[in-house]
Parts: structure tokens; C-alpha cells; sequence
């Protein structure tokens, strides 16, 4: 009995079949794996900045007590120091030599263009263009690796782990954590009275959440992202 062989159409219609699957799932395998590796990166720096904030509380020797970091730049600029960060939103070097009187404001490296993105520029998990307080958008360090360490308001400190490079978004390469009051170890959660924390809060609407430790595992499966932040780090 003769075998028949595959016609060139039936062939062609198996590799046009082949393409369409692949190019259906090889986004998702790219995504999948740059994810992870996002995922490592946050971790790196997460380890990273928490030493850098514990090497700055041991030379201090006292806790910072101040609610925001715009009140703390010195503090900032320390941390800056021990990251050694090449570039920065603000001049360190004159900061830390600032008076009484005087005022960070006025010690901004803006010809450098470091600082955080610009609005609708990056964006939550459910493609939401975000906003962030201007305010802040200078406290930012760029590390040698490329990563941005954002010194946003309220002790929220925001990583964008691969800087301006895509995706710029929340729970892929952008991440948060606080540093909670009368503490030297970075956190994702403030103890106390208030179990809320707010990451962005200072916009708030769309372009924040509300976090607990109930429902963070939620929001970074379903929600805006931010919830990943503690997700990746604690479990």
C-alpha cells in the first residue's frame, strides 16, 4: 500500500496554522519573561535601597521623625550618596550644605532631566496614564544600572526598575515602598491606627489605591499593580 504524501497546500496550511498560534502566544512568552525578570530586579533593589536606608540611620543614630521628604532632602540626599547614584534630580552637594532658611527648591538639577516620568507617561496595570505630584518629580535618583528611585510624598518611595525603558507600568517594572514613621526598614504597610496605606495618594482618584494586607494579593492579579509591590517581596 502506497502512503500518501502532503500536498503543498496542506502543508502551507499547517505552517500558516503554526504562525498564527505562535504569534498568539509568543507575546505572552516574552511578556511571562520579562516579568520575572522585572520581578528580580525589584528585589535586587529593594535589597539595595534597605541597606542604603539602614547605613544612613546607623551613621545618624537617630530615627527621622518627619512626616514627608520634602521636610527630610538632607536625609534624601544621604541615601543618595549611599546608592551611589550618578545622576539626580537634585544638586546633593549643595543640599547637604544648605542653612537654616534656605530650601531644596532652589538646589533642583532640571538641566539634567532626571526625575520621575511625566504625567501619562506611565501607567497602572489597567493601562490607567498616571499622574504624580509634580512636587516630587526632581526627588529622583537614576543608579548606575539604570533603575529610578523616586522619593515621593508621605515616605512612599517609588522604583521604576529598568528607568525610562517600556513597559512603565505598575507591577512590571514600577514598584513602591514606604518608609514607616520612627523606622529605618522599608515597609509596604504602615502599623498602627491606620492599615491603609495609599501608594500615589498625594493625586489620589484613579491614579492611587487603597491597600491593606488583605487585599494587596487581589490588586496585583486583578487590580491596578500596586499591590505586586508587597507581593513580590513578602511571599
Amino acid at each position: 500500500m502506497t502512503k500518501k504524501a502532503f500536498t503543498l497546500a496542506e502543508v502551507l496550511i499547517t505552517l500558516g496554522i503554526i504562525g498564527i498560534v505562535a504569534a498568539m502566544t509568543l507575546p505572552t512568552v516574552i511578556n511571562n519573561a520579562r516579568d520575572r525578570q522585572f520581578r528580580a530586579m525589584f528585589k535586587k533593589q529593594y535589597s539595595i535601597i534597605s541597606q542604603a536606608f539602614q547605613m544612613v540611620y546607623l551613621e545618624r543614630g537617630e530615627e527621622i521623625q518627619f512626616d514627608d521628604w520634602k521636610d527630610m532632602t538632607q536625609y534624601v540626599c544621604q541615601i543618595g550618596k549611599k546608592l551611589k547614584a550618578p545622576q539626580s534630580g537634585l544638586k546633593c552637594d549643595e543640599i547637604l550644605a544648605m542653612t537654616p532658611g534656605d530650601s531644596f527648591e532652589y538646589h533642583l538639577n532640571k538641566t539634567g532631566n532626571i526625575k520621575w516620568h511625566n504625567n501619562e507617561k506611565w501607567f497602572d496595570a489597567k493601562k490607567t496614564p498616571m499622574h504624580s505630584n509634580s512636587g516630587y518629580w526632581w526627588m529622583t535618583f537614576r543608579l548606575a544600572d539604570g533603575a529610578l528611585i523616586n522619593f515621593n510624598c508621605s515616605r512612599y518611595v517609588f522604583v521604576d526598575v529598568n528607568g525610562y525603558k517600556n513597559p512603565n507600568t505598575v507591577g512590571r517594572d514600577i514598584f513602591y515602598f514606604i518608609l514607616p514613621e520612627n523606622s529605618s526598614m522599608p515597609n509596604f504597610f504602615r502599623d498602627g491606627n491606620d492599615p491603609i496605606v495609599r501608594p500615589n495618594g498625594c493625586v489620589g482618584g484613579i491614579y492611587s489605591v487603597e491597600l491593606t494586607r488583605s487585599n494587596y494579593q487581589e490588586d496585583c492579579r486583578n487590580g491596578t499593580g500596586w499591590g505586586c509591590s508587597p507581593m513580590y517581596i513578602l511571599e
